[in-house]
């Protein structure tokens, strides 16, 4: 374990209260991303979760160890992400400020390391969601198991099927929000994808997607377990979570996956 001496341990704890306190004042390039984001008006959000593992040995939690595993060690770590930022997982909703926010805490997390970011853009139909899934693959599969990447595209149908499900305007964005924790090699990583997805409604086909061009983007990084380690205290008084219960608190969960023709083409 890195050791900090005592300034360095308490700049260590200043950045993580600042960070679960919230943004005070938001940077100006997230700002900037509200206007492109426009209203809330014809919007709509749809979470998916999906946990898999390699089975590989984690470190010893020392004194987390009443969480009971790193996995709930980082589910709660999501959970005060989403508190800090004042993101509803469960509700389909849209909140562009929230939206934005979440985003900028998940890469702000203090307890990420060696953090991804970047994207992919593709073009879809009411006939092919195939590329979606193949940016996905490309922005993944390299960082979790196959096992793992079967369960995120099914939980990515799941949001689907919500987005189908989902009475509203005539026509609406469906902002896609797929939560990742996996293991690999004894590294526990956290990711985030999203997208947005411009849907019609149409009288006896329900809800479908437009011909359109869509940019599936990426955040994924390591939880650094020193970091957690060093400041137990702190995480011991969150509001704990284990990853089964923040898998079943996307607003997605319940729903089967869609079983459109259109994934496969």
């Amino acid at each position: 374990m890195r050791t900090l001496n005592q300034e360095q341990l308490r700049r260590e704890a200043l950045e993580i209260a600042l960070w679960a306190e919230g943004e005070q004042v938001l940077p100006q390039d997230v700002l900037a991303k509200l206007e492109l984001l426009g209203s809330d008006g014809d919007q709509e959000t749809g979470v998916g979760n999906a946990y898999e593992g390699d089975g590989s040995r984690l470190p010893g939690l020392g004194p987390l160890a009443s969480f009971g595993s790193w996995q709930s060690v980082a589910a709660t770590i999501l959970r005060k992400t989403d508190d800090s930022a004042g993101f509803d997982q469960s509700s389909t909703l849209f909140a562009v400020i929230r939206w934005i926010i979440f985003e900028h805490q998940f890469m702000t997390m203090p307890f990420l390391a060696n953090i991804i970011s970047d994207s992919r853009s593709v073009s879809i139909s009411s006939l092919s969601l195939s590329p979606a899934i193949s940016a996905v693959t490309a922005l993944v599969g390299g960082l979790v198991t196959p096992d793992a990447l079967t369960g995120i595209i099914n939980s990515l149908k799941k949001i689907g099927q919500l987005a189908v499900e989902n009475k509203g305007h005539e026509e609406k964005n469906s902002n896609v929000q797929q939560g990742v924790l996996t293991i690999v090699n004894g590294d526990l990583r956290l990711g985030l994808l999203r997208t947005t997805v411009r849907m019609q409604y149409r009288t006896g086909k329900g809800y479908q997607q437009l011909n359109q061009q869509i940019t599936v983007s990426r955040l994924f990084g390591s939880l650094d377990y020193d970091k957690c380690i060093r400041n137990a205290e702190t995480l011991l008084k969150w509001d704990g979570q284990d990853v089964d219960r923040w898998v079943r608190t996307a607003s997605s969960s319940s729903y089967p996956p869609n079983t459109s023709p259109a994934w496969g083409s």
